[in-house]
């Protein structure tokens, strides 16, 4: 019957492949050794490999020694090979600022995780990992997270496969059997698995549910609970599928810019429902490093923000991750990754022939050269004006006149400009905004100035003040190349 169980669930999940080198993770409890004897038994039909791996935590003083002892005689007397590993995990739990559960559980996959890419390196197969949850552990972590709070995704449970990092694949072939089912199984079969009384005790949040809410509700609501919430939970993951093939045909719009940051329409945000909407914007978070530790609070900031639209308007999420609205788009960045610039480049105008300045923080170069009248292309008057360009041609005659020499620098408090083609002048930081210069930008952009005024922003406008006139005899030409 349960060999019939893991089979379906292997095929109906499709968790296994002829060829394949499966890794067991064998504690010597009842689920692990169920796990490890059913897929020794389906080895032939399957085609595949077995590996066992086996954690001693040392939190149970002489029977995590047994525990081990047990699973080393079992591997040796079915000819499986079987790696062990030794943590401190009390002590691992409280360096790390963790529980003893979160700690081991860390300690068991990296194990896991390491087993199994030596594995690959040796043998060149695919591997997999198997871990031994069962249908009262689903029903188990489902209701953990019912009493914390969650929606559709946290209803759907534990996964019958899920890709680690790695690209460690995580496989859970036991989830459609029962805990009774498990221990009428070793009891058929003489397995004679340890037992670990830690899990008798109503002290964690999971041995709770697993010894009194459980039972609770079997006795006085339904008697067949574990079965009813594994169906709510298979339910749920049925709409969390079709979800998140909604969440993948917006996720088309998404756009990597640069200094790591990823944009996606305001326009898309806005048109779906909010059930879409804040899954994208967990996936574009989780892509950027922000996998846990967003809340209805963070969603509900987030989805003003974007409703409003409004330029330069940010959302702060947990650990400096941060939305942020930037002309029809949302931006998704880690705020220690946008440093402010700060450099400083002085061109000599005495004695300027052809000259090259090295900008390292930008890893790009300004070459500078001076020119005549008559080295000027005949369209000089309209080369900048209004267009954005890596080139300009300046007054090189007024520039003298000011007996300052021109610095390349970035902008700084009462920087002005009085732009090509106006009467008037411009704080820099007007000038960004009306010109669509996106806000994380701004303090990067190389500007060339004598004292506080602007005569060009590099890449865009110059200044009316040092643009090149009918009568001017001296000519700077100044031009920025980006370094591939």
């Amino acid at each position: 019957m349960v060999i019939d169980k893991v089979k379906k669930t292997i095929i109906d999940n499709d968790l296994i492949n002829q060829g394949e080198h499966i890794v067991i993770g064998l504690s010597g409890g009842p689920d692990s050794v169920c796990l490890f004897h059913v897929l020794y038994r389906l080895k032939e039909e399957l085609g595949i490999e077995l590996h066992a791996v086996h954690i001693n935590h040392r939190l149970r003083p002489g029977a995590a020694d047994e525990d081990q002892k047990f699973v080393e005689e079992l591997c040796k007397s079915y000819d499986v090979p079987c790696d062990i590993f030794h943590f401190d995990v009390n002590r691992i739990a409280k360096e790390a600022g963790l529980s003893s559960e979160d700690a081991g559980r860390q300690v068991r996959y990296q194990s896991f995780y390491e087993v199994a890419k030596r594995i690959t390196a040796l043998k060149g197969r695919p591997v997999k990992i198997a871990v031994a949850q069962n249908m009262n552990d689903q029903a188990e972590t489902v209701l953990m997270r019912i009493i914390r709070g969650t929606g559709i995704d946290g209803l759907g449970g534990i996964e019958y496969r899920r890709k680690e990092k790695e690209n460690a694949v995580i496989i859970r072939p036991l989830l459609d059997v029962s805990r009774d089912e498990i221990e009428e199984y070793c009891n058929l079969h003489n397995l004679e698995p340890r037992i670990d009384l830690t899990n008798m005790e109503p002290v964690y949040t999971r041995n709770k549910i697993r010894l009194e809410l459980i039972p609770y509700l079997r006795e006085n609501f339904n008697k067949n609970i574990i079965a009813s919430i594994n169906r709510l939970s298979k339910i749920a993951r049925e709409d969390k599928d079709y979800l998140y093939t909604k969440v993948e045909e917006a996720m088309r719009y998404v756009t990597v810019k640069k200094q790591n940051r990823i944009c996606i329409p305001l326009r898309i945000l806005n048109e779906e429902h909010p059930a879409i909407r804040h899954r994208v914007i967990m996936k574009i978070f989780e892509r950027i490093g922000l996998a846990q530790d967003i809340t209805s609070v963070h969603l509900e900031q987030a989805d003003k923000l974007i409703a409003e639209g409004k330029t330069s308007s940010i959302a702060e999420f947990a650990k400096g991750y941060v939305i942020e609205t930037s002309y029809g788009m949302a931006e998704f960045y880690h705020k220690t990754e946008n440093e402010k610039f700060d450099f400083e480049y002085e061109i000599q105008c005495d004695s300027i022939t052809t000259n090259t300045i090295e900008l390292d923080e930008l890893n790009a170069e300004i070459r500078v050269k001076k020119l005549g009248r008559k080295d000027l292309p005949s369209s000089i008057e309209n080369l900048t004006a209004g267009r954005r360009s890596n080139i300009c041609y300046l007054n090189l005659d007024k520039i003298i006149l000011s007996r300052n020499n021109p610095v390349i620098r970035t902008r700084r408090s009462g920087d002005y400009i009085r732009p090509l083609g106006m009467k008037g002048r411009k704080k820099i930081q007007d000038f960004f905004v009306d010109e669509k210069f996106a806000r994380e930008d701004r303090d990067r952009i190389p500007l060339l100035c004598i004292g506080s005024e602007v005569i060009w922003v590099i890449g865009s406008r110059i200044s009316e003040n040092y643009k090149v006139e009918k009568d001017t005899e001296q000519i700077i030409l100044l031009e920025y190349l980006p370094k591939i």
